[in-house]
């Protein structure tokens, strides 16, 4: 009961104080000019308006955002961090955990201000205009001005959507401290710090002005605003799993925070080649199903999984697909290579062969790993591709309308020639790899499978590359793939035994 008396207490006096005026003069200067050009679109338009168009208009302009709401959280957030961050409470809080969590809560202290007022002068602002608790004429016209169009889709009621947006600020608020009160204890360095809020700052407004709509979501003003949040990724649940999501994954890495940070970050990076290969993955297949909804609306969710996984071949080849195919099929070989293969060749000595008896023997031990590795992959494919279209709300029946074939031959082909594409793959990897002795040749053949998959180059696909790709099942049967597939990985293993062999007899 005190602490929240003493908190509330801080708030009142920080609303009362002289920045605190002249922030709050910001905002009213700035709801004037958006008062006056509503006022004037309404006219233009002949339309009516109401007050919800000035307050959620207000809460959610880019432009206040990007140049004054963000600077203002960074400043505020730094300054707390550099004050709190104290030896002597350190070591009566007893933990870097601890501190986060109490720098957290006078983060708060010093910003409830600015939220509070940027919440009242945008309710303020708004006498004058006629009152009503729906949506105004002018709020669902498409006009350039005009940017509340699209979250009537979204909200019942305008009131609903002040109530996302106030929630949507203060998780972005909260997340944006605890990631640069993470960063100062893991660098202690005033420098870095000020340098990540520059670079945030001018992230915020390249990515305002620059990206386009496909890539907002990597833009930090996208989570500001509940309007550029809806435009972005087209869900509230979307939003809301993304947030979630982050939130999670700040509590966790908050419960390891205090564990010997060399250790940590040696154990740690391994995985992160892996995580960013993922995060990828998720981006292609979110930017595909995001351009799908462009182009019709009675798209499946199969169709996701379609045209994220298209691939090229000699008479279909666009550039996009081949990319997305090569970062994740070559990407996913290439993940093999350097933390599986490369050290099962380089640790085999006598006393494996001796424990195995056989080099064909060692080669199935690990062989077999890789089997499920690759089916577990292309599940986990699938699933990201089917819960990424579910996300974007696109139709869930079974059916494929971007291509003529059954959804069962797509699966099928996803999944068996998918398998025995990626098999070949590794197994003419650790050919190569196994001849020349060095790890860094195998790698090379996968650029030699990237030069092969572009158009004139494997003339009559002679050599079986990209047959996994979906655009195939436009002119080929996926069962004639599987022989064709099944037939390269025979070679492929006849010639990995007769290797054995031959080192076997020298």
């Amino acid at each position: 009961m005190k602490q929240r008396m003493f908190f509330q207490k801080k708030v009142l006096q920080g609303v009362v104080s002289l920045k605190w005026l002249a922030v709050g003069s910001v905002f009213c200067l700035y709801g004037f000019m958006l008062k006056k050009e509503i006022v004037q679109t309404a006219s233009e338009r002949k339309v009516y308006f109401n007050n919800w168009d000035l307050t959620l208009r207000l809460l959610s302009d880019m432009y206040l955002i990007v140049y004054f709401i963000i600077p203002l959280v960074l400043v505020f957030s730094i300054r707390s961090i550099f004050i709190d961050f104290d030896y002597q409470v350190l070591i009566r809080l007893g933990s870097f955990k601890k501190w986060v969590y109490y720098s957290f809560g006078n983060f708060w202290v010093s910003i409830a201000p600015l939220l509070l007022l940027w919440v009242f002068v945008s309710l303020f602002m708004a006498i004058g205009f006629p009152w009503s608790w729906d949506w105004s004429q002018l709020s669902a016209t498409e006009h350039w001005t005009n940017t509340l169009n699209e979250l009537i889709a979204f909200f019942e009621m305008p009131l609903f959507a002040l109530a996302a947006q106030f929630v949507l600020v203060i998780v972005t608020f909260s997340f944006t401290h605890l990631v640069l009160a993470i960063l100062y204890v893991l660098t202690e360095s005033k420098y870095f710090m000020l340098f990540v809020s520059v670079i945030v700052f001018l992230g915020s407004i390249i990515g305002f002005k620059l990206l386009p709509r496909e890539l907002a979501f990597l833009s930090p003003p996208t989570f500001f605003s509940i309007v550029q949040a809806v435009n972005t990724f087209h869900s509230l649940i979307l939003v809301s799993i993304v947030l979630f999501v982050a939130s999670v994954l700040i509590v966790l890495f908050l419960q390891v925070l205090d564990l010997n940070k060399k250790a940590y970050v040696q154990w740690i990076k391994p995985y992160i080649p892996i995580v960013i290969y993922f995060f990828l993955c998720i981006i292609g297949i979110s930017l595909t199903a995001r351009s799908l909804l462009k182009t019709s609306a009675d798209l499946t969710i199969w169709d996701v999984l379609v045209m994220s996984f298209v691939g090229v071949s000699a008479e279909r080849f666009m550039y996009v697909p081949f990319f997305f195919y090569v970062l994740v099929f070559f990407g996913f070989v290439y993940l093999v290579q350097s933390f599986f293969l490369s050290n099962e060749i380089e640790e085999l000595g006598y006393y494996k062969i001796i424990r195995f008896r056989s080099l064909d023997k060692w080669f199935w031990s690990w062989m077999l790993k890789l089997f499920q590795a690759t089916a577990l992959f292309l599940c986990t494919l699938m699933g990201l591709s089917l819960v990424i279209a579910v996300c974007f709300g696109l139709n869930m029946r079974f059916h494929v309308t971007v291509l003529s074939t059954p959804v069962y031959e797509v699966i099928y082909h996803f999944f068996i020639n998918g398998f025995l594409q990626i098999i070949f793959y590794i197994i003419a990897v650790f050919i190569v790899s196994w001849v020349s002795k060095e790890s860094i040749h195998g790698l090379l053949l996968v650029g030699v499978f990237m030069i092969l998959m572009l158009p004139g180059v494997n003339g009559g696909g002679v050599i079986p590359v990209g047959l996994n790709g979906i655009v195939y099942l436009a002119d080929d049967s996926p069962y004639d793939l599987t022989v064709i597939l099944v037939i390269v990985n025979t070679i492929a293993l006849s010639v990995v035994h007769y290797l054995f062999k031959q080192s076997l007899k020298i």
